[in-house]
């Protein structure tokens, strides 16, 4: 290894000298902008750093999940450059995440399949060749025609990703529908199904809501919400009000994560425990007298002895040994959170994405209705979504469909949103049917670009 002496730091300043001479323009520039010589241009208004030329700004909504955010796409020479939230939208304020401005590289992924591609190898080869849109179509619309003419609609398997707005329902409710198959199959399975599924069972639909704004107490089980949620740039900023008033976070994670961090209590957890923990939470406050009767009696049912006859056994002490969280801790936060009248608890993929995680979202909602923080300013209440009619009748074709949408027999207990992640599995198992035509569909928005990447072989 090279040892350096006195002479070579001379020559390596000497060095740094000529080039902070060759870009002294440059660096004027960047100093005159912190003594506040150059003015911030409005928002909604974007321009080249190199041309100084204004880009074209586009309204449009963000597709990188499910709240999609309004959003700003700049365009310069026919290419979306820069994505920011709208600022003219009240439900975002003109903010956008990270994974919303990376958006960009949905669109511009060098691999990215633009055109139809047909195998002209055997299977598993990796040989393909390109083909027009119209023979792609055309030989689609043949092998379509095939099946349903021999009556196997459901040999006809549709599968896709983020499907919204409009597109949804033409698809779903419509053309699929219409041609007769059943064995439709979508992602929720890897991504949303544990807590959906556990709303569902408490209260009929899926996604809460909370009201940070004017709640006085914010417990978090595995949610790093100052990164990513649903509903997250909504969400987060009222978060971060309440905490600027001063309202206390707690959040329980395996992990020192961001919102971890900017808690006022990082409580550490053993991976896939928080239902223990939620439940000795529930048998406190059930214990201490601390719950709502009125709400109990009103809009559950279950009585007060059933919830205190089911609850006895899962004290704070079973929890500590299960969790590690110790029983002093749990009790003290059950205590704390049934008072502050209102709060707000909410947890996420931490909590939920496990073996376990559709009882410890029933069970988290369990905490609120007990203390009576659900439908009350401060508390909890059932999200409401968009939804898209029309005066179009739909089409009520007998449908069909393979067994391969809801897992292999005895995997899953509530299956209702499928298990999308086994499909391929039971393809190629073959025991319970197999589809001739498969067809994968994905969308993406950004500006006015809109493509679908979809693939069909037999």
């Amino acid at each position: 290894m090279k040892r350096y002496n006195r002479r070579d730091f001379w020559k390596l300043g000497a060095i740094s000298a000529s080039i902070l001479g060759i870009g002294e323009s440059f660096s004027r520039r960047a100093f005159g902008a912190l003594k506040g010589e150059f003015k911030l241009d409005k928002a909604g208004r974007d321009f080249s750093p190199i041309t100084g030329k204004k880009r074209k700004a586009i309204p449009s909504a963000c597709w990188q999940c499910v709240a999609r955010d309004g959003i700003i796409g700049y365009v310069e020479d026919g290419r979306v450059v820069k994505l920011e939230g709208n600022p003219k939208l009240p439900r975002t304020n003109g903010k956008l995440c990270a994974k919303g401005q990376a958006g960009i590289n949905q669109v511009y992924d060098p691999d990215r399949v633009l055109y139809p591609l047909k195998r002209v190898g055997k299977r598993g080869e990796g040989k393909w060749k390109r083909i027009s849109w119209d023979e792609a179509l055309n030989e689609l619309t043949y092998r379509l025609k095939e099946l349903h003419d021999k009556g196997e609609p459901e040999k006809f398997m549709f599968q896709y990703g983020r499907m919204k707005a409009s597109s949804e329902k033409i698809i779903k409710s419509y053309f699929l529908a219409a041609y007769g198959t059943g064995t439709v199959a979508n992602h929720t399975s890897i991504c949303e199904s544990g807590k959906w599924t556990g709303q569902e069972l408490v209260w009929g639909a899926c996604f809460d809501n909370n009201d940070f704004e004017h709640t006085n107490m914010i417990i978090n089980f595995g949610c790093n919400i100052y990164e990513a949620h649903t509903n997250h740039l909504p969400l987060v900023q009222k978060l971060v009000k309440a905490r600027a008033k001063g309202v206390k976070l707690i959040t329980f994670d395996v992990r020192l994560s961001n919102t971890a961090a900017k808690s006022d209590e990082w409580i550490p957890i053993k991976p896939g425990t928080d239902l223990a923990v939620v439940l000795a939470i529930c048998s406190v406050i059930i214990k201490e007298g601390l719950y709502d009767r009125a709400f109990i009696e009103t809009w559950t049912n279950v009585t007060v002895k059933q919830l205190k006859d089911h609850l006895r056994q899962y004290t704070p002490k079973w929890a500590e040994g299960i969790s590690g969280v110790p029983a002093s801790k749990i009790k003290q936060l059950a205590i704390e959170y049934a008072n502050a009248k209102p709060g707000c608890l909410f947890g996420y993929r931490g909590a939920v994405m496990h073996y376990n995680g559709v009882e410890t979202e029933r069970a988290m909602l369990m905490i609120d209705a007990i203390c009576g923080y659900i439908d009350v300013k401060g508390g909890k209440c059932k999200a409401v979504g968009a939804s898209w009619k029309n005066s179009f009748p739909e089409p009520h074709t007998k449908k069909k469909k393979l067994k391969i949408i809801d897992g292999f027999p005895g995997d899953y207990a509530f299956p209702t949103h499928h298990a999308s992640h086994q499909v391929l599995k039971m393809i190629k198992d073959g025991s319970h049917g197999r589809p001739e035509i498969y067809m994968r569909s994905e969308e993406r928005r950004v500006g006015k670009e809109c493509r679908s990447r979809w693939s069909a072989d037999n």
